[in-house]
């Protein structure tokens, strides 16, 4: 009995320490993809999911600044053209994406 509870004591912890990825989150619904060009959670209060997000945020905007460097443009100009091929693309692959009522589509 009691190797029972320690192995599903380490079970519980590396569970609770998996990090999430993109594809996985997209799969299951946790996230979706927003108008603004960046990804969001489908539904507040998972801290896996809002930290993924966070993440990957943080890289396209860091990409995103470069673009609008480059083109010499606002940045908000390159967040609206990645926000429409991307809620495209989600919508194609069947991914959750924030349609122009700002309402999260499957």
């Amino acid at each position: 009995m009691k190797r029972i509870t320690l192995t599903l004591m380490a079970l519980l912890v590396s569970l609770s320490s998996w990090a999430m990825d993109l594809d996985s989150a997209k799969e299951m619904g946790l996230v979706g993809e927003a108008l603004n060009g960046y990804l969001a959670p489908v539904v507040a209060g998972n801290s896996d999911v809002e930290a993924l997000v966070a993440e990957i945020n943080n890289k396209r905007k860091s990409a995103y600044m470069k673009i609008a460097s480059k083109q010499n443009t606002e940045l908000v100009n390159i967040e609206k053209i990645a926000g429409e091929k991307l809620t495209q693309k989600a919508a194609s692959e069947g991914s959750y994406y924030q349609n122009t009522a700002g309402n999260w589509t499957r």
